[in-house]
């Protein structure tokens, strides 16, 4: 799986240039963790669905740059590339080994007020549920080029309704036997020699519809969403260890979703921040599966065109001058590609997640982080031919200082935490007989953790 990635930063996040369009910007969204287990290892985050609450997670770094240009016609041209680390830190391991990857590396070009192009190896997404870590809709890694139109509809008071379409389409090309393969072949002349066997490019296009109806400052705004993609795959061949030939058909599959997000319905004079965002989707086929990874099933024709995934989603954030609160929900019901009915892969799933903190004093807030996941598998358990429902509940109280205003998406922010969570008999026998943890229903973490963003939407369309 892919590392995780950081949350949506909002509008108001801390800039460090005047106009981030033009000249040099920096940003960064990073976070670190330090504690310890009570039994004198390291934390472990729990999770025993797709995507899950993300209390406890592994350290991440993201270096934005970016410089940007005018044009004599005023509009913008800006390079942009992101350097991310993963969670291998030196103080950690003693090596001089850290693991770095360009998540972004293209360019961004203003061609009209309204209308603006991008090309290039790009991460792109949507809106997230923070507290889950998830992009419902928009969520792409690729190499490849795009557009965006935003034209302005109609004004009204100090209100506005705007347009959002957007189209891109890209390719990627995993280091693994299912999309690339090299051997070794004769070579007349020099004995012996590499070639490419297989090279297999997943195309992804993806295209989206946006309606915004802003009412301005303080008042209830509205955005509709529809969004859809469609993913290829071309054929191949895959040349086993016993010198035979498996032959890869094509695959493809498609998503829709949409969202509906209800915002601005805070006072106009405060830095609060108020919003409900609403998301279901559908996809199947090689659709139902991460771009980053590759599939985990397939059927007797080697596609993975049973597979699909149903998905339901809330994301939420309220803000008041006691405190703040963050919701995140997501149900999802997943079929693989085997086409067996009775399979433990197969069925449905949720994450709830709430994260109450009340203000203590200015930049100081107290609260916990609650949540609850469960998994309802239609098969056996592989290891007790039992039918089990996993289930896990954890809650963390915490003391957070956040300096840098009142809401839920302020940043950075150092919080105090222990999180305890308990695994039900389920969740416990999806580990192995002998593994240490299979005894032990609670896990605990004790410690510190921190979390910045600052400039770093580039990922945003």
């Amino acid at each position: 799986m892919p590392a995780p990635q950081g949350p949506q930063p909002p509008a108001s996040a801390p800039v460090v240039a005047d106009d981030p369009d033009k000249g040099f910007r920096f940003g960064s969204y990073g976070r670190v963790i330090a504690g310890d287990d009570l039994h004198g290892g390291k934390p472990e985050r729990i999770a025993i669905v797709a995507h899950s609450p993300r209390v406890v997670e592994d350290s991440y770094l993201e270096l934005d740059t970016s410089y940007g240009f005018t044009t004599e016609e005023g509009y913008k041209i800006r390079p942009v590339i992101t350097l991310a680390f993963d969670g291998t830190l030196f103080h950690d391991t003693g090596e001089f080994d850290a693991h770095p990857a360009l998540r972004n590396m293209y360019l961004d070009a203003q061609v009209t007020k309204d209308l603006s192009l991008w090309a290039g190896s790009r991460m792109y997404r949507g809106d997230d549920i923070y507290l889950l870590d998830y992009w419902p809709l928009d969520d792409q890694n690729t190499v490849g080029a795009g557009l965006l139109y935003r034209p302005m509809v109609a004004t009204h008071g100090e209100g506005h309704d705007g347009l959002e379409l957007a189209v891109a389409g890209g390719l990627n090309r995993l280091n693994v036997p299912f999309q690339y393969q090299t051997i070794s072949v004769q070579d007349p002349a020099q004995g012996a020699t590499t070639v490419t066997q297989l090279n297999r490019q997943r195309f992804v296009a993806s295209g989206s519809v946006a309606y915004i109806h802003d009412n301005g400052p303080g008042n209830l705004s509205v955005k509709g969403k529809i969004h859809g993609e469609l993913h290829e795959l071309p054929s191949g061949a895959y040349k086993r260890e016993d010198g035979t030939f498996q032959a890869l058909p094509s695959d493809g599959g498609y998503l829709i979703g949409a969202e509906l997000s209800l915002y601005g319905f805070q006072p106009a004079e405060s830095k609060f921040r108020r919003h409900v965002n609403l998301f279901v989707r559908y996809a199947s086929g090689l659709a139902s599966f991460d771009e980053l990874a590759p599939p985990t099933t397939f059927g007797p024709d080697l596609k993975t065109s049973k597979a699909s995934e149903l998905s339901f989603g809330i994301a939420g954030n309220y803000d008041h001058a006691l405190g703040n609160v963050m919701i995140g929900f997501l149900s999802r019901n997943f079929t693989d590609a085997t086409g067996q009915a009775n399979d433990v892969n197969n069925g449905w799933e949720y994450a709830l997640d709430v994260r109450p903190l009340a203000k203590l004093a200015h930049g100081f807030f107290a609260g916990a982080d609650l949540s609850y996941q469960a998994r309802f598998p239609k098969g056996l358990n592989a290891i007790t031919l039992k039918a089990e429902d996993p289930a896990v509940f954890q809650i963390a109280p915490m003391l957070v200082y956040s300096p840098m205003g009142p809401s839920g998406y302020d940043r950075p922010q150092i919080r105090f935490l222990y999180r305890g969570a308990h695994l039900n008999e389920g969740a416990l026998d999806l580990y192995v007989p002998d593994d240490p943890r299979h005894g032990h229903p609670w896990v605990h973490f004790l410690g510190v953790e921190a979390e910045w963003w600052f400039n770093s939407t580039t990922y945003k369309r």
